[in-house]
């Protein structure tokens, strides 16, 4: 029993027209290396992969570190009544911490004295200097001329 194509002969040549038989082209020698050439691209990827990941890895644990070091400034050893302060005084404010709590830390006030200690210290070094160049300038130095 011989089965017939729609178009097509018993022979299986087209009834009508022309027939089209694609062309078939031998592999070209690209196609012999297209394998090893994926294995590449996959071992490419997997290494950018890794390096993705490390780096990823490296700055979750700075983000981390700064994270812990945020929040031991924040909660720095202060009493409930200084923290709750703390958080309720807007941005930019100051807060009157405890005696307890503020044992150690630097004021306003401590710091404007120290302040004015340094500018004290500086002062004084400049007239010692200022008095310095000034007998250097009244008294020439002889003992260079009489030694040539």
């Amino acid at each position: 029993m011989l089965c017939t194509v729609k178009g097509r002969s018993e022979d299986g040549y087209p009834l009508e027209g022309i027939d089209v038989v694609p062309q078939f082209f031998p592999p070209r020698e690209d196609e012999s290396n297209t394998i090893p050439k994926l294995v590449q691209l996959l071992q490419d990827a997997n290494r950018r992969e890794a390096r993705w990941k490390d780096s990823s890895e490296y700055w979750g644990r700075k983000y981390h570190a700064l994270y812990q070091e945020y929040m031991a400034l924040k909660f720095d050893d202060f009493c409930q009544t200084c923290q709750t302060k703390r958080d309720t005084t807007p941005p930019g404010g100051c807060i009157e911490l405890c005696s307890e709590c503020g044992k150690g830390k630097q004021t306003v006030q401590s710091l404007k004295l120290e302040l004015e200690k340094k500018d004290e210290s500086i002062r004084y070094w400049q007239d010692c200097y200022e008095t310095a160049l000034r007998e250097l300038s009244e008294f020439p130095d002889t003992s260079l001329s009489q030694k040539v």
